[in-house]
Formats: C-alpha cells, sequence, structure tokens
C-alpha cells in the first residue's frame, strides 16, 4: 500500500521552474490562511445539500425549483469562466472536496487508487463526460428536478465510496467528469501557482508532499516544484500553508500563454478538447428548428423511429458531433505535417498531439458563448424561484437582462476572442514544432479553427434569429 507519508522516489526539484508573471500577494495569503478552503466548502456544501433537498422534495417544474436554478442558470454556465479567471479554483472549495477529506479523516482506508484508472484516468474522465452530456440530454436533467437530485445524490455516494477505500483525492484525479475540462481550460487561464525551484533544492523535507502535523501535504500526490502547468493544482493551498522556504508564489500570467510552452503534450488531452468542441457545438444545434430534421434524418438513416429511439438517435449525433472536430484536427494536422516535409504515422500524431492545445481557446469560447445564452436571458428567473418558494408565483417574469441582440453581440464577442487566441496559441506552436516550416504547417490548423468558429457563430445567428 503506497503511503501518503512517504515522498515517492524518482522525483526531482531540479526539474522544477523558477514562477513566472506578476506576483498576488492577497491571494497567496487567502490560501496560506487557515480558514482556506474551508470556510468556503462549508458554503459550497451547504448550498448543494439544499439543492439536492430542493431537487427531490421542491417543484418538479425547473422554472419554479430554486435548487434548480442556482444549478443549471447560474452555477453551470459560470464554472468555464472560473477555469478562466482564477484556475481549478472550484475544485479546492468543491463540496465533494471537503467530503472526501471528512470522510477520510473518519473511516478512510487509504487504499492506493485502482491501477486502471491511475493508467487510464484522462481517458475515463473524457468518456464520463461524454456519458453526462448524454444523460443531460436524454433524461432532460436541466429541466427535470427529480432526476437532477438523483444524480447529485448518486454522485456524493460515489464520492464517499472513493474517499472511505483509496487514499487522497483519487475521485477527483481519475473519476470527476468535471475535471478534464477543467484541467485543459486552467492551462489557458490566467491564474498560476509555481514554486521557486531555486529554494527548492536545498529542501529536503518534502512537506508540499508529505504535509506537517498542522495541515496535510497536496492532496493530487504533486511536488510543488515539479508543478509545470495548471491543469493538475487545484489551489488548495495546502503547500502555501506548510511550505518552510516560502518558495510558492501565485501570479498572474497571459491567458494562453502555458499552451503554447507544453512540454509534453498528451493525446488524451487533445482527445478531450476536440470531444468538448463537439459537445458545445450539439448543444447548441439542439437548441434550434434544425434540430428536429437532423433527428429524423438521422432516425431515417438508422431505420428506427427516432423519436421512440431517440436515446440511440442522441448516441449517434453525440458521437458525429464529437468525433468531427477530431476528425478534423486529424486531416489539419496531415496536411500540416506533409507540407512541412514530414512523413509517416508517428510525426502525424506528434503533429495533432502538438497542434491539439491551440483547439482549447476556441472551446472554451464556444463553452462561455453558450453559457452566456442562458446566463443573460434567464438568470433573472433566479429569485422569482426564490419566491416560489414562499408560493408566490409572480404572474409575468422578465428573464433576460438585456436584448436578444446585446445578447448576441456578447456571444460573437466572446468567439472573435476565443478564435483569436486560438490561432495566436498554433502559430506559436507552429513556430515550436515546425521551425523550418511554421507558416505551412500553421495554415492547415488555422483553416480548421477558422472552421469550428464559423460553426460556432452559424449556431448562435440561427440562435438569435429563432429565439429573438
Amino acid at each position: 500500500m503506497k503511503s501518503p507519508n512517504r515522498y515517492p522516489p524518482g522525483n526531482d526539484v531540479e526539474s522544477g521552474v523558477a514562477p513566472t508573471g506578476r506576483a498576488v500577494s492577497w491571494i497567496k495569503t487567502m490560501l496560506g490562511s487557515r480558514l482556506y478552503p474551508a470556510a468556503f466548502q462549508w458554503i459550497t456544501t451547504a448550498t448543494l445539500l439544499a439543492i439536492i433537498v430542493l431537487a427531490l422534495i421542491g417543484p418538479n417544474n425547473s422554472g419554479q425549483n430554486f435548487g434548480m436554478a442556482l444549478t443549471w442558470t447560474l452555477w453551470w454556465p459560470l464554472l468555464p469562466i472560473s477555469f478562466l479567471l482564477a484556475g481549478r479554483f472550484w475544485c479546492a472549495i468543491c463540496p465533494f472536496a471537503w467530503v472526501t477529506d471528512l470522510v477520510q479523516r473518519a473511516v478512510g482506508v487509504r487504499l492506493p487508487g485502482p491501477r486502471v484508472l491511475q493508467r487510464f484516468g484522462p481517458w475515463v474522465i473524457a468518456a464520463l463526460f461524454l456519458l453526462i452530456t448524454y444523460v443531460d440530454e436524454t433524461w432532460r436533467l436541466s429541466v427535470d428536478a427529480r432526476r437532477t437530485g438523483y444524480l447529485l445524490l448518486a454522485l456524493l455516494v460515489a464520492v464517499i465510496f472513493f474517499a472511505a477505500f483509496f487514499e487522497r483525492r483519487t475521485f477527483c484525479r481519475h473519476v470527476c467528469f468535471i475535471g478534464g475540462f477543467a484541467a485543459n481550460y486552467s492551462r489557458a487561464g490566467i491564474l498560476q501557482l509555481r514554486a521557486d525551484a531555486d529554494r527548492c533544492r536545498a529542501c529536503h523535507t518534502r512537506t508540499c508532499y508529505n504535509g506537517t502535523e498542522t495541515a496535510p501535504g497536496c492532496p493530487l500526490f504533486l511536488l510543488a516544484p515539479e508543478v509545470e502547468d495548471s491543469a493538475t493544482c487545484h489551489l488548495c493551498g495546502n503547500c502555501v500553508k506548510v511550505c518552510p522556504r516560502d518558495a510558492i508564489s501565485i501570479s498572474f500570467r497571459a491567458p494562453t500563454s502555458e499552451l503554447w510552452n507544453v512540454r509534453s503534450p498528451r493525446l488524451s488531452d487533445t482527445v478531450l478538447a476536440a470531444a468538448v468542441m463537439g459537445i458545445v457545438l450539439v448543444e447548441q444545434a439542439s437548441l434550434l428548428r434544425l434540430w428536429i430534421p437532423l433527428v429524423e434524418a438521422t432516425g431515417a438513416l438508422l431505420h428506427v423511429d427516432p423519436y421512440v429511439s431517440y436515446p440511440l438517435v442522441y448516441a449517434v449525433l453525440l458521437a458525429a458531433f464529437t468525433a468531427a472536430p477530431l476528425a478534423g484536427l486529424a486531416l489539419a494536422g496531415f496536411v500540416s505535417k506533409t507540407v512541412a516535409g514530414e512523413h509517416g504515422r508517428r510525426n502525424l500524431l506528434r503533429n495533432v498531439v502538438a497542434f491539439g492545445d491551440a483547439i482549447i481557446p476556441m472551446a472554451l469560447a464556444g463553452h462561455v458563448a453558450h453559457g452566456a445564452f442562458f446566463l443573460l436571458t434567464r438568470s433573472r428567473t433566479v429569485p422569482f424561484a426564490l419566491f416560489a418558494l414562499a408560493g408566490r408565483f409572480p404572474r409575468a417574469i422578465q428573464s433576460a437582462w438585456m436584448p436578444s441582440r446585446a445578447v448576441f453581440a456578447a456571444q460573437m464577442a466572446v468567439l472573435a476572442l476565443g478564435a483569436a487566441a486560438s490561432l495566436y496559441v498554433s502559430a506559436r506552436i507552429a513556430r515550436r514544432h515546425a521551425p523550418r516550416s511554421a507558416l505551412a504547417a500553421f495554415l492547415p490548423h488555422a483553416l480548421l479553427l477558422l472552421a469550428l468558429l464559423a460553426a460556432n457563430a452559424y449556431l448562435v445567428v440561427t440562435l438569435l434569429h429563432e429565439k429573438g
């Protein structure tokens, strides 16, 4: 059994990098406080319990259920924005993290995480994210309070099970479906935690990993000076509290700057980024009138009644939408490596994985733009859902904060910024990946990114015409 009190062999603090960016002392002070993240976790845990109760016993109409309004109208659209602005701060204050710590202190067996999860964790997370998207549509989770409550209860039970048997944050590291796009989006974010390698080199206590009597070690088994990206760090603040040399730095940086400096890009990150882009597109398409003929055409292709067999039809459509960006990336990679003078399957995979990170800003922009539609057109119903708890149902509800055209302008601005960021990241990757033929390597991927922008823009424009 792997002991959480032993530093793992084979890690070298000299692989760490010095912190970069503009240091933010007040954030570091907050992370070092004894009240952090507990004070936030108490609030989020109480809110989660209230949402579960309201979802299970309150009105099943999502428009009149305060728990549903908090979950789908506020929290879900704001979540990707939080990863851009604050890294994986949500993971630090998540109620599931607090429940994990509480259960482990009480009954934790602390077995090593299952090997299959340790080996295939990123792929498991990607699969679960696709599964939750499928369940959301086929079970209508966002409009059915009872089913949302059952889902949250099931997740809570899973968290308790993993906490009771496995060490530290096994569920968060290898299972949580939010963790996948949280990792990708945080890499494009503006906040980073780094350790000063020079200070860490002379440290032999490894307290950031092992912890002390006053604070535990890193829940993710990270050694602070080896943190080179923001994909894994949850900003829990443990390393800040226990570091004897004050080596931890919290700083702001240029958005997306981490994406073109990835030393060892992973295929699983590329697949997840492309899949998230496809999921955003299918969720946008499902809001439009074109969705009905698309469903009917798919049913005819499968020789089934599209409405009786909608779960099957949607599974096919979801697979097609999520596979399309990945197929486009593979095609762009093939053209890119060919015109750049590279040959062989190995170079194709290398090209696809290297340029896959450039999709992340575009996927994030599409996700934010999609969420902005609900946030700006429906969030005014939240206080009315609160009034409904007291049995007061207003006759008329003005749900939108601004006119439809203003919402459309905000969405298009977000998409344009995301596309510009992706194009810039792709150009920087091309300079690093193929310095002698950077332009040739860049152009096919630029065309792919512009195609993704066009697809997102088309869906947003169509939504404006249909809903406006």
